[in-house]
Formats: C-alpha cells, structure tokens, sequence
C-alpha cells in the first residue's frame, strides 16, 4: 500500500517532494494543488508528496490550509505532516523548497542530492532569492492563506508543462 503523503498515478517516474518548515502549510497545500492539477491519462504519472525540515509527525494541515484549498475544490484534509523521509529524498526527482531556509537545510543535509534540490518559485532554475520565496502563512489570516494559495497554485501552473517536457518522454 502506498505510504499516505503519495499521489500514485499509472506508471510512475516522476516523484517531487514539497518541502517547508512544519509540513502543515504551505507544502501540503502545493501538494494538493499537484495532485489535483496533474492529469495526463497516457504515459508517465506523478508522484507527489511533502515534508517538513522541521515537520513533527502526523498533525493534520491548518484549519485555514484546509477551507482555502477547499474553497478551491481540493481536499487535502486527509494529510498528514511528515518530517523529512532520507528514503524518499533519495528517491525525488525534484525536490521544491519554499524559501532559503528549507534550501540551505536540505543542501547542508543532503549534499548528494543538491542538483535535484530547488527553489519553488524559479524552478528549473537554481537562482532563487528572497523576492521568489513563497511565506508562510502559518498565524496569518484567511486573506494570507488565500495569497500564499494563489502563489502556489500560480507555480504549480507553470511547472507542470516544464515537469512533462522534462520527465515524461
């Protein structure tokens, strides 16, 4: 049985890992965005799924994470944080930081994985900076939960045509 954090689909070659700092934001909700995104019925599926640098094991996502994605027909009520999984780590494709603090944890950490590790917001490029972070919302409001949403759903509509034409042959 598929571990609960993964979105299988057909065949899979393509697995990306959000990262952030509790996994109960922000990463769980580009998670959900990806999987609800990511329709190809032919060829090679995705694997996605979120982690924390400092994610403590099984909380549910935010009260505001979960009714802004809903407002937005995704449901990802059903998630659960997870910290960061070496195993799985391994295993990505692509991992997708949200901001330079998770990219600095993650390359000190896992130096063997850092061309697979990048910026959210300048994927495929490696040149993030403070303007292409993504914040965390987390003691925000419903206003802030709603803007850190449309961002991530913004990137997510950007990458997938670059994720297809990169991975999926």
């Amino acid at each position: 049985m598929p571990s609960p954090g993964i979105f299988y689909k057909k065949e899979i070659m393509i697995r990306i890992i959000f990262v952030c700092t509790a996994n109960r934001c922000r990463s769980m909700m580009a998670e959900g965005i990806m999987r609800a995104r990511w329709a190809k019925p032919e060829g090679r599926g995705c694997a996605v799924s979120s982690m924390g640098i400092h994610g403590v094991d099984n909380l549910p996502p935010t009260d505001l994470a979960v009714r802004v994605c809903s407002d937005n027909g995704i449901d990802i009520s059903m998630q659960r944080s997870r910290p960061l999984v070496p195993e799985e780590l391994v295993r990505a494709d692509l991992i997708l930081a949200m901001e330079q603090v998770q990219l600095g944890f993650l390359r000190l950490f896992y130096p063997r994985l850092d061309e697979r590790i990048f910026p959210l917001g300048t994927w495929p490029k490696n040149n993030g900076s403070r303007k292409s972070e993504v914040k965390d919302p987390v003691g925000g409001t419903l206003g802030d939960y709603r803007k850190t949403f449309k961002i991530l759903s913004n990137h997510v509509d950007r990458i997938i045509p670059l994720l297809r034409s990169k991975y999926c042959i």
